[in-house]
């Protein structure tokens, strides 16, 4: 792993620099020691793209609503840019609480399938999802394993349960993922400083209810083929969000993982599958989604998108804070 003193001291040209030779050698190399290269050439091209946000913040904008989410000075660079969605429009946060949260995170990689939290597992910290997909899985007494959540670049991970001190499920990725974590006692003490992020992570808390309700719904009491259309349609909604014109994307759960979130076998979601693709809707293969027909499938599903935006209840907060 890439040690603190590693970064020290270093320019973001610097950084930059060393994450392209750690690349190039890695070319060379087999196993964990490729691996291992790898791994610190992402490292150090997060902290990079987090140096560069860091020393370059937006201008500041006249109006209240403009504050939270304000264009930036810059272009960002893709993978930063669902982190500071997520801040700025899902939890409120201006761009001087965001910069105060990521300053005391700290990152680390984890592999395909890697555990990042143990289910019953105390005092872990925030954790926040910067790339990646990850999943919130709960065992039960036959061995076998609920999915519960999915996690998409941008999400914190476990707000809930970093303020109960306790893991009701355990969460592992899908995907090779970078997680940023914040330690209780630094976060702590950054929330006397900054209640605005207590209220954030609040915010954040209460969004991921909003999915878990819809869940309950769908997978309650609507039919096969609508339960993996309305997930898919959520999937794709929080994968694309921010982005126009496009709807294919990276889609790294397979057909047994859908069975998994579903409640069905992996044949019954091949033959669901069969009849999206057949109605022309959507096309699964090869780790993409591609969405056909975006008006059929939300047809297919009964789905309404408004649970994912919160933009609503923070204007009316706002009307009522003024």
């Amino acid at each position: 792993m890439l040690h603190r003193l590693t970064l020290q001291g270093r320019t973001t040209g610097e950084l930059r620099q060393l994450a392209s030779e750690r690349r190039a050698m890695a070319g060379s190399k087999e196993g964990h020691l490729k691996t291992l290269l790898l791994n610190e050439a992402s490292l150090l091209e997060f902290y990079a793209e987090l140096r560069t946000w860091m020393e370059c913040p937006p201008a500041p904008f006249g109006q209240r609503g403009a504050q939270m989410a304000p264009p930036p000075a810059q272009p960002v660079a893709t993978n930063l840019s669902p982190l500071l969605t997520a801040f700025a429009h899902r939890m409120a946060l201006s761009v001087a609480d965001q910069q105060a949260l990521v300053s005391i995170a700290q990152a680390r990689n984890f592999a395909k399938g890697e555990l990042i939290v143990e289910e019953g597992s105390e005092s872990a910290p925030l954790l926040m999802l910067y790339s990646g997909v990850a999943r919130a899985t709960r065992t039960l007494e036959d061995g076998s394993q609920q999915i519960v959540s999915i996690f998409l670049p941008g999400d914190p991970l476990n707000p809930g349960d970093f303020v109960l001190g306790r893991c009701g499920n355990s969460i592992s990725t899908f995907s090779p993922a970078l997680v940023l974590s914040i330690q209780g006692a630094e976060l702590y003490q950054l929330l006397e400083q900054r209640p605005t992020i207590m209220r954030a992570l609040w915010r954040e808390t209460a969004w991921k209810a909003a999915i878990q309700r819809e869940w309950l719904i769908w997978l309650g009491r609507k039919p096969a083929e609508a339960r993996l259309a309305h997930l898919l349609c959520e999937i794709a909604c929080r994968s694309l969000a921010g982005r126009s014109g496009s709807d294919d994307f990276e889609f790294p759960l397979t057909q047994r993982e859908l069975g998994d979130i579903l409640g069905l076998s992996t044949v019954h979601v091949n033959r669901v599958l069969q009849q999206l693709r057949n109605r022309k809707l959507v096309d699964l293969s090869r780790g993409r989604l591609t969405i056909f027909d975006r008006e059929g499938l939300y047809e297919a599903a009964e789905f309404d998108s408004e649970y994912l935006d919160p933009a609503g209840a923070l204007d009316s907060s706002d009307n009522a804070d003024s």
